[in-house]
């Protein structure tokens, strides 16, 4: 379903040529719409010296222009904390992810980071389960993240965060399993539009 208010929207083919894997790990495409990634253990990316840093995880991404908006659903197959799947987002100045994440107690949760340069982290809505849409919008610099937990709800607001204005971002599809053996994470295809949503709040 089309986020109310955006125009030009259509999906993005997974196989899609413009699209790339980078990082640790491996994708597959098991059906039309669907693309898994799996990684193993030790992928993360956080950057808090003297406490922790991790500076890869497993990514199908490419290149977006200007303003815009993508979603997609995420479902993740983690069993320790940290496993997670979900959308990262890098320009010259730094990175954002939104993941549904494993916590510390066992359940799921929406968690965002934003590094420019160091990692500012922070847990949102806790989920029923290890699956959830996520959605990012970005007009000019200011960047917006929504989730829902089901298809059928209203996109639910999460954070904003500024970015560095480049002309172009680089947007992935990922996975992490910072401590345990391996985690995977499966996508749909992502809807895209051209725009970024005229409410993001």
């Amino acid at each position: 379903m089309t986020p109310a208010g955006l125009t030009g929207a259509r999906v993005l083919d997974l196989d899609d040529p413009r699209w790339s894997f980078e990082g640790p790990g491996s994708t597959s495409l098991p059906r039309p719409g669907e693309l898994r990634v799996r990684v193993p253990r030790g992928t993360d990316l956080f950057r808090m010296p003297g406490s922790y840093e991790a500076s890869g995880v497993g990514t199908w991404g490419r290149s977006v222009a200007g303003d815009h908006t993508l979603w997609t659903r995420v479902g993740v197959e983690g069993q320790a904390f940290g496993d997670a799947g979900g959308i990262v987002v890098h320009d010259r100045e730094g990175w954002f992810k939104v993941c549904v994440e494993r916590t510390r107690s066992g359940g799921w949760a929406i968690v965002t980071v934003v590094s420019r340069p160091l990692s500012d982290e922070a847990t949102g809505a806790a989920l029923a389960g290890p699956g959830a849409g996520l959605l990012v919008t970005r007009e000019g610099r200011r960047h917006a993240v929504f989730h829902r937990e089901h298809d059928d709800e209203e996109w639910r607001f999460v954070r904003t965060f500024t970015g560095g204005g480049d002309p172009e971002v680089r947007v992935g599809l990922f996975a992490q399993a910072p401590f345990s053996d391996a985690c995977t994470a499966s996508f749909t295809s992502p809807g895209f539009a051209p725009a970024a949503l005229a409410d993001r709040r």
